[in-house]
């Protein structure tokens, strides 16, 4: 990381008016960046682009998804308690998080992986830090979004896109109004690929059902099965789906009897079924599953680190989870008449 490009660039910055010069196309000013229009390739190859996750551990403060973050604006300030240049400017961080977070502004720091992470709670705590900050994890965040210098500056828009990658500090504001000043994804963008009508709850489901998503899926753990139990090649290739349920809880067996409707649908297309029972109402789960005709076969949840509803975000049962082909979770929380749509959609990929 170079800070003293950093530290150079800033000294040389030129006090642009916020307002009047933005390009048509929301355009941003090449002197509003570091290096102007000579700033590195990897960073301006970022912009116009779908934002990557953060990869952080260590969070002080909320962990930040940016997937979760659609409808707001998102800034990331690569930075490090050891660079000047960073700490100079987090007074202006939490002034902005003050004068903007309540218009859908969302701040996050992501700190060097290297070093200077043993003084980031004290920082945090002395300057009075009002957004959340994480450790890169491995320099993965880093890597990903093509960091040179700190602090770097990536700025996101309300669809998700990184609009300005590499600002200057003292223009990070001037990109965040005229973000916030656009229009946001609609309620069906914000829900995902599928539309907020596929998921019990629309756009309002759990979060934990909503971070899963885009993750490769946890797998499938227990050894007490009804009916047989999958071979280690679970995926085979298939869209996998998986059913979290619990005779004697309210809409499980309603829940059943209309996924053995769709099991039946797709028989020898390309799916593999997989049902997984929470342990309170394993005894009834075989006379559940002969009630409604399901085939698949089910295995009884464990406790604890073992419990797959934990690994899966599983909060409510039942709860139905669609996995595609490459073994990513695409849609959480699905509803039983929307099956169809979501596994036709993803055969088809």
């Amino acid at each position: 990381m170079n800070s003293k490009l950093a530290g150079a660039a800033w000294a040389c910055v030129l006090s642009l008016p916020v307002g009047s010069v933005f390009g048509a196309d929301g355009s941003i000013p090449d002197a509003w960046f570091f290096d102007g229009a000579n700033r590195p390739a990897g960073l301006k190859g970022l912009e116009g682009k779908p934002a990557a996750a953060i990869e952080g551990e260590g969070w002080i403060g909320d962990e930040v998804s940016l997937s979760k973050q659609r409808g707001k604006v998102v800034v990331i300030d690569f930075w490090a308690t050891w660079c000047g240049p960073c700490m100079a400017s987090v007074p202006e961080n939490i002034k902005m998080v003050k004068d903007y977070a309540d218009k859908g502004l969302v701040f996050v720091g992501v700190h060097d992986a290297n070093s200077g992470w043993e003084n980031a709670a004290a920082a945090v705590k002395e300057h009075k830090i009002n957004y959340p900050v994480c450790k890169d994890k491995g320099g993965t965040s880093a890597t990903t979004y093509k960091v040179q210098f700190l602090p770097t500056y990536v700025v996101v828009d309300r669809k998700g896109v990184v609009r300005a990658a590499g600002l200057m500090p003292q223009h990070v504001e001037g990109v965040v109004k005229m973000l916030l000043a656009e229009d946001g994804p609609s309620v069906e963008e914000a829900a995902g690929p599928f539309g907020p009508d596929c998921y019990y709850g629309g756009v309002k489901r759990p979060e934990s059902l909503q971070k899963l998503e885009g993750k490769p899926w946890p797998g499938i753990k227990g050894d007490e099965w009804a009916g047989e139990k999958p071979g280690e090649g679970l995926l085979k290739g298939s869209v996998v789906v998986v059913h979290f349920t619990s005779p004697g809880r309210a809409m499980a067996s309603k829940e059943l009897a209309a996924l053995s409707k769709t099991e039946a649908e797709y028989a020898g297309r390309g799916v593999t079924w997989v049902g997984v029972c929470e342990g309170s109402g394993w005894e009834g789960m075989k006379s559940a599953a002969d009630a409604a005709k399901v085939k698949m076969p089910v295995v009884k949840d464990g406790e604890g680190e073992a419990a797959n509803a934990s690994a899966w975000g599983v909060k409510h049962w039942p709860a139905t989870i669609v996995v595609d082909r490459k073994g990513i979770v695409r849609a959480a929380g699905v509803r039983a008449d929307k099956l169809s749509d979501v596994i036709k959609t993803l055969l088809a990929e």
